[in-house]
This record gives C-alpha cells, sequence and structure tokens, in this order.
C-alpha cells in the first residue's frame, strides 16, 4: 500500500498532469543508497548501472554518495558526464562498442572499458597506442552453467556478451600492450531474490575465473560480477538486505583470494524508489473478462510484455466497494502485447481512474517503445528534501514527428 502523504501528493498531480506519469522518490532512494554505502566493505566498489534509469536527478544523487556509473552506449556517456560524474568514476559495458565509441571512452578518460571480443580488444589497444596512454580493461566472460533457469541476462543461452573460456585463452596479452587487462567481468543471470542462490553463482564464477586468469597468466586485481540482485515484484518479504550481499561478498573474498569485487547494481539501486500512474480511459466485459484500457502502456512501460511479469498495481482514489474483482489491464496500443497484467482491483474501478504501479524506478520508460501509435511520451516527476518538481513535462508527438 501506498504511504499516506505520497498519496496526497499523487493525487494532487493527477489534476496537474493530464496524461500518464512517472513519480521517483528521492528521498525514498537516498535513504536506501545510504544504507547500502554505510553496510559495504572497502573492498567492494559500487557502480550503478545506468541502463536502469539515467535520469539526471537520479545521477546526480548516485554521484553524490560516491556511487560510480556503468555505462552502455555513447547516449548513456554524454548524460552521465553532463550530470558532473568524474570519469574515474564510469566503466563501460556493453556488447556493441564500435571504434569510433572506444576512442570516444578513452578520449573521456573512463576508468575502466569491460572488452566483450577480440575486436574490442584490438580497438581498445590500436586506440590507446594512438593516443599514447595504456587502457584498463576488463574481459567479459560468458560461462557454461549447467542449469535451466532462464535469465533476462541470458543464464545459459548463448548471447552477445563477452566471449567463452576458450576464446579468451586462445589470445597472446602480450600482444596487446597498450591494455592492462586488470581482471573479468562475468555477469549472466539478473533480478534473483535469494542471497544465498547470489553466493553460489558467484561462488561458482569466482572459482572459474581464477581458473581462467591461471590459465592466461593474469593476476586479476578486479572481478566484477555485475548485479543481479533483485526486487520484490510479488512477495514484499522476499526483500534482499543488503547486509547479506556483503557478507557474502567478503566471505567470497576471502575464500578466492580477492583482491577487489566490482558490483554494478541496477534495479535493486532504484527500482523501488518509482511510481507509473495511469488512468483508466474505458472499462468493459468481453467473454466473460473484466477489462480496463488506460491512457498508457508498454509505450510507457514494456517490462511486463518483455518479461510476461507485472509490476503491483493498486488504485489511487479510495473506492466505495470493499470487494476486489480480476482486471485484465491493457494500454492504448493496436496490439495484443501491450498487456500490463492481471490484478485484483476494486470491483468498482472504472473510467477515469488513476492506477499506480509501484516498483517502477528501473527498466521503466527507457525500456519502452514510445513512438508507437504516436501517443503521449509520459511525463517524469521528482520528489526530493519535500520539493515537487517535473524535469520533463508530457511529450506529444507534435514535439518530436517532422
Amino acid at each position: 500500500m501506498l504511504d499516506k502523504n505520497i498519496t496526497k501528493e499523487l493525487k494532487k498531480l493527477t489534476k496537474r498532469i493530464d496524461s500518464s506519469f512517472y513519480f521517483y522518490d528521492l528521498d525514498k532512494l537516498e535513504d536506501h543508497l545510504r544504507y547500502i554505502v554505510e553496510n559495504k566493505d572497502e573492498s567492494i566498489k559500487l557502480y550503478y548501472a545506468c541502463k536502469a534509469n539515467p535520469l539526471s536527478s537520479i545521477l546526480k544523487l548516485i554521484r553524490n554518495l560516491g556511487i560510480g556509473i556503468d555505462v552502455a552506449s555513447k547516449g548513456e556517456l554524454t548524460q552521465v558526464v553532463a550530470s558532473g560524474v568524474k570519469s574515474s568514476d564510469i566503466i563501460s559495458t556493453g556488447p556493441s562498442k564500435s571504434r569510433g565509441y572506444i576512442r570516444t571512452l578513452l578520449e573521456h578518460e573512463i576508468n575502466c572499458v569491460v572488452v566483450e571480443s577480440i575486436y574490442q580488444l584490438k580497438w581498445l589497444n590500436e586506440q590507446a597506442s594512438e593516443m599514447g596512454i595504456k587502457a584498463r580493461a576488463l574481459l567479459r566472460v560468458q560461462l557454461e552453467w549447467d542449469s535451466k533457469e532462464k535469465s533476462v541476462l541470458g543464464g545459459d543461452d548463448i548471447t552477445a556478451f563477452g566471449l567463452d573460456e576458450k576464446g579468451w585463452k586462445s589470445l597472446d596479452l602480450s600482444e596487446y600492450e597498450n591494455v592492462e587487462v586488470i581482471g573479468y567481468h562475468v555477469f549472466q543471470w539478473g533480478n534473483i531474490l535469494s542471497a544465498s542462490k547470489l553466493e553460489e553463482i558467484w561462488d561458482h564464477t569466482c572459482a572459474r575465473i581464477n581458473k581462467l586468469a591461471q590459465d592466461m597468466g593474469v593476476r586479476p586485481q578486479v572481478i566484477d560480477l555485475g548485479g543481479g540482485l533483485g526486487i520484490p515484484y510479488q512477495n514484499e518479504s522476499e526483500r534482499i538486505d543488503f547486509k547479506d550481499i556483503n557478507a557474502a561478498l567478503v566471505r567470497l573474498k576471502k575464500k578466492h583470494k580477492l583482491e577487489k569485487i566490482w558490483m554494478e547494481l541496477g534495479r535493486y539501486a532504484v527500482g523501488e524508489c518509482g511510481l507509473y500512474l495511469s488512468q483508466v480511459i474505458d472499462r468493459k466485459n468481453v467473454r466473460g473478462q473484466e477489462i480496463l484500457v488506460l491512457d498508457g502502456g508498454i509505450n510507457h512501460i514494456a517490462r511486463a510484455a518483455l518479461t510476461n511479469q507485472a509490476f503491483p498495481c493498486e488504485v489511487l482514489e479510495e473506492c466505495e466497494s470493499k470487494q476486489n474483482q480480476e482486471f485484465h489491464v491493457h494500454g492504448p496500443l493496436c496490439t495484443s502485447l501491450d498487456k500490463l497484467g492481471v490484478f485484483d482491483l476494486p470491483k468498482d474501478c472504472d473510467y477515469g481512474n488513476w492506477l499506480v504501479f509501484t516498483q517502477c524506478g528501473a527498466y521503466g520508460f527507457t525500456e519502452s517503445m514510445p513512438f508507437f501509435l504516436c501517443h503521449n511520451l509520459p511525463a517524469e516527476v521528482v520528489k526530493y528534501k519535500g520539493d515537487i518538481m517535473i524535469p520533463r513535462t508530457i511529450k506529444t508527438s507534435a514535439d518530436w514527428i517532422e
């Protein structure tokens, strides 16, 4: 259930904003991140995976707390630099790095480039040589797993992320004189809600990476375990305490004789600070199903269609009915893919009501398909230190279509 004070603010905002919008509680975010930072061992370096939410006000808050930023595109790099993040606090991941993009990363003097292919390693060495510098790099490794589980990051599927152990072992790193390989990066599992399961994955990862490093003659300063820490989209009791994560990482550091562990937190960092609000435009019964059609759908918030897992949902206003029933909630797009989930909502929920989707601080608008059918783009609203700000207002199709 939403906090009463937040509910009051949201009701006011629905009177000011006549279309769907995101709402980020940065006070809640700051408290959450401070708890993480205060309960982190000094040998663990945290980065924020910018892809989760690149809003500048979020980036600036994260910057101020001493957390680094992981960028996965030139656009994210531009946004992060514009938000005042120091070059030494930026690393670059992502399977698609052109020669030109690698040059841009080096020109910005970022901390480290995560190399995901032989071409990337060659281009990094080439560009660093031309610039007269030595570039720091992590080699991204795609491990084979004996698991039938699925993951948005691939799990055991073959993906575009990194190379397998055989691929990296085939190289002679001494040929890349302008690249300093400081360690390895492995990240194949996402949104896990068990600290013990994460420790099991990381334990296996560290053992395999230490063996690979030995075979390659590398003494790794860093193992980057990515993130993978989940947030509870359904069951609130499954929330992970970062103290348990820190304890697991400290145990692994000792067991595998590691110098530094890096982590790139995404949804775990920002997911729970965000809400998405959209108004009910229509209600109908089709072949026995109660259907609500909203102002916004996967054009604003596509995760439900991509992962088949809905964000939690409730009605903003207090309804008269104390009984709930099942509603199938759809967006405005002309495709059956535009479905946000099936929810138990008050029986008298109807057109004009606003629905609130929680846990939307990560993988919200920037993961969506905003231009299909030329509907409005959602506004983004920020609450911080008691102030309400609207860094992005509603944008209509006239703002981008020529």
